[in-house]
């Protein structure tokens, strides 16, 4: 795979995306970076726009693509994901495994290769909580939604081999969106502790971006579209804004946020997204890379400070950071993507499965260098 720098203008403005869409991104990715900074107490909710949005799109590319192409799926899903991810964790990897103490390098790269086989979520919620003081060791933590995000591709590529010999499919999509959205309700009446990492609990949010595409055209008045977009779009700051650790899911609560969202993507048409959102789509079209680089940089700038880092130093932090998910964007993220839509069907699968080889082997890699540190 030959890498190089494209455009940067095409590669930040690209003309066959939905810049609402790509806007509600970059107001995602804006939420959660605050909140890792720890500006925006209820920033977290940012996970659940993107998960909302992910349903959306694998609804189009799975279970509603005539006919679906199950290796042209495979290939676009992980040529999006795992090129910028391997090059974040090794880049980090490089950078600090070497000098940090054993028990750190023992987690870290434990999390690290848990990270590349996508069961990072499973990792976080045996090894230490997402909301806990001592989240701030591991560079590889927000992996967990990844992990999550690739788990639901997993089960939503099975659904879309399946439910074509399932006579009602749409109503088969609305019973596992509710059967999920119970299991979370029961989690939260009973107060599961990794219910927040869990797919199963997460699976309704997913499901409800996938259900946009069932339902028919919305017939609104201009007024009351705009209205009902504008509240959306105030439901998503205000919940970042205000809400608590306490409301994160599994809570009753983290309905809005996502309803939110639906409601946003459904009215494409409206002042809000047409004006307000499109500010945001540079972020975005680069949320994915800004997600993957935020944390790790936050992390290393606190174990070279030795300090917990904030106010203008933190601020200083998030450009650096912003600069690395730049470069990964254009560099390798936008590139692989670009690879995958080129390359012959041969030579693209036979580059995957190198692709996915090395990730196995670093992952192993790294899993050797946890087990070193702990016998150490």
């Amino acid at each position: 795979m030959h890498f190089r720098i494209l455009p940067v203008f095409s590669a930040l403005f690209p003309v066959d995306r939905r810049r609402d869409v790509d806007g509600l991104r970059g107001l995602a990715v804006l939420l959660v970076v605050l909140f890792h900074a720890g500006w925006l107490r209820g920033g977290f909710v940012g996970v659940d726009v993107f998960i909302v949005i992910s349903g959306y799109f694998m609804g189009r590319s799975a279970l509603f693509q005539v006919p679906f192409r199950p290796v042209d799926f495979i290939c676009r899903r992980v040529y999006r994901l795992l090129p910028a991810l391997l090059g974040m964790i090794v880049v980090v990897s490089a950078a600090m495994l070497w000098w940090v103490l054993p028990s750190d390098r023992a987690d870290i790269a434990l999390n690290g290769a848990y990270a590349l086989v996508y069961l990072s979520n499973i990792f976080a919620a045996r090894h230490v909580g997402y909301f806990e003081g001592q989240s701030i060791a591991y560079p590889f933590l927000h992996t967990w939604s990844l992990s999550l995000e690739m788990q639901f591709y997993t089960i939503i590529f099975l659904m879309a081999l399946f439910l074509p010999y399932v006579r009602h499919r749409g109503w088969a999509i609305v019973g596992i969106f509710i059967l999920s959205l119970i299991f979370d309700v029961a989690e939260h009446l009973h107060g599961g502790g990794t219910a927040y990492y869990n797919i199963f609990d997460r699976m309704w949010q997913f499901l409800l971006g996938t259900m946009i595409w069932l339902l028919p055209p919305l017939r609104l008045s201009s007024l009351v579209a705009n209205l009902v977009a504008a509240a959306a779009c105030l439901t998503i700051v205000l919940a970042g804004i205000f809400y608590s650790i306490s409301f994160a899911c599994p809570s009753p609560l983290s309905i809005l946020p996502c309803v939110a969202t639906a409601a946003l993507i459904v009215m494409p048409q409206t002042l809000v997204s047409r004006h307000a959102l499109p500010i945001l789509s540079p972020l975005g079209v680069m949320s994915y890379s800004v997600y993957l680089w935020h944390w790790p940089v936050i992390v290393l700038a606190n174990y070279v400070t030795a300090f917990y880092v904030h106010g203008w130093v933190m601020a200083g932090v998030l450009i650096l950071s912003l600069v690395a998910s730049f470069f990964s964007y254009v560099c390798i993220e936008r590139v692989g993507l670009v690879y995958e839509k080129r390359a012959s069907p041969e030579t693209r699968l036979r580059k995957l499965v190198m692709l996915v080889g090395k990730s196995v082997l670093i992952a192993f890699g790294l899993f050797i260098v946890s087990a070193v540190s702990r016998i150490r």
